[in-house]
C-alpha cells in the first residue's frame, strides 16, 4: 500500500467507510453525534487469491473511482462512535436475496434480488461487530458478504469501551475462509444457487485462509502485521467471518483478553498466546508489545538496539485445517508477524494528515 492510500484511508476513516483490507485503523474523536451515510452495493465478481487464481465472490462493496463498483473482499469497515446514527443504502445487484445483520444486535435486513433498501440504526454500544448477510446457513456470508463494524466510546481514541485497557494504535483482522469450488459452482448455476448449498454444509472444503483479505506471505503490509516500539500498547481486533474453528498463536508472546463478543473485561483479563474464535465470534485483546515472558531481560533486546534490529515474531493459526488445505499450502494462510521495537513506517504521517483535515 502506497502512503497516499494510507492517508486517503485515514481520511476516510473519519467520516466512517474504510477500506475492507485496512487492518491499521485511524480514529479521530468528535464532540458531537452526526448522521453517517453508508453506500453499500451488493455485487458479484472475482477475487485474485494467494496462487493467483480468480475465484468467484459476492461482496459488499463501497463505490469506487468515478462511480464504479469496485469488489472489496471483505466489506469496508464501517466506524462510528456512539450516539452516531448510522443511514444505510443496501444495493442488491445480485440474482438472489441477500441481507444485512449486525452480530449481536436486533439489526437485520433483508434486500430482495435486485432491488435497493434503505434503513437506519443508532451506533450500538462500543465494540467490534461483525455484519453479514444471515441467508442460506451462512453460505452467502462465506461467498463473502461480510465485513467489520467498529463503534468507538463517545469522545475517546485510545480505548475500546469505557474503562477498557489503554493503547496506541488498534488493527482489525478480519478472517475468513474460501471454498473455490462453492464459489465455482455458485457461479456455473447461477446466483441462486446458494439456495442449494445452504443444505451442503458438510461438503465445505476451504483452500483458502484469509487476515483481512490477505493470505501469506502478502499478509506482510502495514494492515495485517503488528508493529509498536517496546511499551506501545495494541489493540486487535479479530472477528471469524468463516466457517471454521480458528485458534490464532501468537509466537513468544501473550495478548490480554479485553472483550469476547462484546462482553467487556475491564480488569483481570485473561492472557493468552492463542486466542480461540468459533463462527461468527469476536474477541479483542491488547497486545502490550514488551518483552515476551519467557525470554529473559538480559537476552530481550540482545544487546542491540530494538529501534534498529526490532524482534520479530509470527503469529499463525494452529487449527489442523488450516495447516493442510489446498493440498499443503500452509503457511499460504492465516499467518502474519508482530514486530517489537518499530513503529509502522507510514504512521505518522497518516495520523498528521488526518488531524489537518
Amino acid at each position: 500500500m502506497q502512503r497516499r492510500d494510507f492517508l486517503k484511508i485515514g481520511a476516510i476513516g473519519s467520516i466512517g467507510l474504510v477500506a475492507g483490507n485496512a487492518g491499521l485503523l485511524s480514529w479521530v474523536p468528535r464532540a458531537e453525534a452526526v448522521h453517517l451515510p453508508v453506500n453499500l452495493d451488493i455485487i458479484s465478481g472475482h477475487v485474485k487469491m494467494i496462487d493467483n487464481s480468480n475465484v468467484y465472490m459476492f461482496s459488499y462493496s463501497g463505490v469506487g473511482a468515478h462511480g464504479t463498483k469496485a469488489m472489496q473482499f471483505p466489506g469496508p469497515t464501517i466506524i462510528c462512535q456512539e450516539g452516531d446514527r448510522v443511514n444505510v443504502a443496501l444495493n442488491n445487484t445480485l440474482a438472489t436475496d441477500s441481507s444485512f445483520v449486525v452480530g449481536g444486535t436486533a439489526i437485520k435486513e433483508h434486500v430482495l434480488a435486485g432491488t435497493t433498501l434503505g434503513f437506519s440504526f443508532d451506533a450500538p454500544p462500543a465494540g467490534t461487530y461483525l455484519y453479514y448477510d444471515y441467508l442460506n446457513n451462512g453460505v452467502n456470508r462465506v461467498m463473502g458478504l461480510h465485513g467489520a463494524l467498529v463503534v468507538m466510546p463517545f469522545g475517546l481514541k485510545n480505548r475500546s469501551f469505557v474503562g477498557g485497557p489503554t493503547f496506541v494504535r488498534q488493527y482489525k483482522w478480519l478472517l475468513a475462509t474460501v471454498d473455490p469450488l462453492w464459489n465455482k459452482a455458485v457461479q456455473t448455476n447461477g446466483d441462486n444457487y446458494v439456495t442449494a448449498l445452504a443444505g451442503m454444509a458438510d461438503t465445505f472444503t476451504p483452500k483458502y485462509f484469509t487476515i483481512n483479505g490477505y493470505s501469506f506471505d502478502q499478509t506482510h503490509n502495514p494492515d495485517t502485521d503488528l508493529y509498536g516500539a517496546v511499551g506501545e500498547p495494541a489493540l486487535v481486533r479479530m472477528l471469524n467471518a468463516g466457517m471454521a474453528v480458528l485458534s490464532l498463536h501468537y509466537h513468544g508472546n501473550h495478548v490480554a483478553i479485553c472483550s469476547t463478543n462484546r462482553q467487556n473485561y475491564p480488569v483481570n483479563q485473561k492472557r493468552k498466546d492463542a486466542v480461540s474464535l468459533f463462527p461468527l465470534d469476536v474477541r479483542d485483546a491488547v497486545n502490550p508489545f514488551k518483552r515476551p515472558p519467557d525470554i529473559p531481560e538480559g537476552e530481550f533486546s540482545l544487546g542491540l538496539n530494538l529501534a534498529q534490529h526490532p524482534q520479530r515474531y509470527p503469529m499463525h493459526d494452529h487449527t489442523e485445517l488450516t495447516q493442510t488445505a489446498g493440498g499443503g499450502l500452509y503457511p499460504h494462510g492465516m499467518h502474519c508477524a508482530v514486530v517489537i521495537g518499530q513503529p509502522p513506517l507510514e504512521e505518522s504521517e497518516l495520523t498528521k494528515g488526518v488531524a489537518n483535515l
